[in-house]
């Protein structure tokens, strides 16, 4: 035991003190410190920059620029064909099928990578007007084809080996952060800005590779099996669609926002959505770094699984509630201080939108615990609920509260996924009872 270690715990009450010596403890709060701070470093990095870049645009540029993302984020669910949930579970079950589970997830992406890019830009030529929109459109959607590469992240990740994607997306987002500052000092238009994020995703592939290949594999050993092809597909077509019912519930208000209200009001909504989602980086860190050890506890002690399900809700409760509650009453102050006097109409669409973490922290931990026990089928089912619920309430209040109006239609459907899961679960459970006694 190192010394530093040592001293932690003498901090520690004694009856917790074995638990936290634990090597499988320390080795998943190892990996997961790892995560939080190179995510929590990048993101830092990301929304300062990102606030400079709102108040050299303005709220109509940015307005452009976010609808433009937003538009091609609508497309990103094609990119991953679902493959990385499945895939992560089965380089934890089945380690020594390695190459051939990377391989061919990897084919499938590329794949639905240049799918996802033709998609995006085809959908932008004839529906939008706007050429800018257009362009902006087209080099942030070439970013999907790239993102095949990003399997070696889920085999770090199912190693509980994140330091070396930290690493890489550490350094994807301060040289990507240099760039927009060069086009904020050099006066130069939003298209610049679309090209410096696209440049970002290319060194987070190109470093995923390396840090794989450092690690001594090859790719040249990746082999393509066409009957794993059509099994993994056989089972992530449900995340597929799931992820395509969660990404239009995570966008559309920003596209209707655009549609009803015109491009400023999305530099408006823009700003109160980044403010509430640079924290939406928590639960995604926290349940996969102990995915590991959820699935491991299922596999060998029922009773151990549902505890550590049940210690993980109320974690991302009251992490969501402590990020939740000073945003929503301190939004005005926090939004002038960071983007400006020009983004105060975004403060009341904060102190509301703000409320969704708690929706989409419980969303995340629920969606693992599905993926492990392969009900996928709810989590397709819970989705297109809250994005159905999402688009209907975005539709019936955006002409008649204006920004207020999404960020309740957003924040409402967040919280419809786990109170809908509960319900599911209580009724189920009644069954179980019923059918066993």
């Amino acid at each position: 035991m190192s010394l530093k270690w040592k001293r932690v715990l003498e901090l520690i009450p004694v009856q917790y003190r074995p638990f936290l010596d634990h090597e499988g403890f320390k080795k998943y709060f190892k990996n997961t410190g790892w995560m939080f701070i190179g995510q929590f470093f990048s993101l830092l990095i990301s929304f300062f920059v990102g606030a400079a870049v709102a108040r050299y645009l303005g709220p109509a540029n940015y307005g452009v620029y976010n609808y433009a993302l937003s538009f091609v984020g609508l497309f990103s669910f094609i990119a991953p064909l679902g493959v990385d949930a499945i895939l992560y579970r089965e380089l934890i079950s089945q380690p020594q099928k390695r190459d051939e589970l990377m391989g061919t997830a990897f084919r499938l992406k590329l794949i639905g990578g240049v799918i996802a890019f033709l998609a995006a830009s085809v959908s932008a030529y004839f529906l939008e007007a706007d050429f800018l929109v257009k362009l902006i459109v087209l080099v942030f959607s070439i970013s999907f084809i790239f993102q095949a590469f990003n399997v070696s992240y889920t085999f770090f990740n199912s190693r509980v080996q994140s330091l070396k994607n930290v690493k890489v997306q550490t350094l994807a987002v301060l040289f990507s952060a240099v760039l927009k500052i060069i086009v904020i000092v050099s006066f130069k238009g939003v298209i610049w800005l679309a090209l410096a994020a696209l440049i970002e995703s290319i060194i987070i592939s190109v470093g995923a590779v390396y840090f794989y290949r450092q690690k001594g594999y090859r790719l040249r050993a990746w082999t393509f099996n066409p009957a794993l092809a059509k099994k993994i597909i056989s089972v992530s077509w449900l995340l597929l669609l799931s992820s395509a019912a969660a990404l239009v519930y995570q966008k559309v208000d920003q596209v209707m926002v655009g549609r009803f209200l015109g491009n400023e009001a999305v530099g408006f909504y823009a700003v109160a959505a980044k403010l509430s989602e640079i924290w939406y980086f928590i639960p995604g860190i926290i349940c996969g770094s102990l995915f590991p050890a959820i699935v491991n506890a299922k596999k060998t002690d029922p009773t151990l699984y549902q505890n550590r399900l049940k210690k993980l809700y109320r974690l991302m409760f009251f992490l969501a509630l402590l990020i939740a509650f000073p945003l929503a009453v301190f939004s005005w102050p926090i939004t002038v201080m960071i983007f400006g006097a020009d983004y105060a109409a975004s403060a009341p669409v904060l102190s509301i939108y703000a409320w969704s973490s708690l929706g989409f922290f419980l969303t995340t931990a629920i969606n693992q615990a599905l993926t492990s026990e392969n009900r996928l089928r709810i989590i397709f089912l819970i989705n297109l609920l809250m994005m159905l619920v999402n688009v209907f309430l975005n539709y019936l209040l955006i002409p008649r509260l204006g920004l207020s109006g999404a960020a309740w239609a957003t924040t409402i459907s967040y919280l419809l996924g786990p109170a809908s899961f509960m319900l599911y679960e209580r009724q189920r459970n009644r069954k179980l009872k019923k059918a066993s006694g």
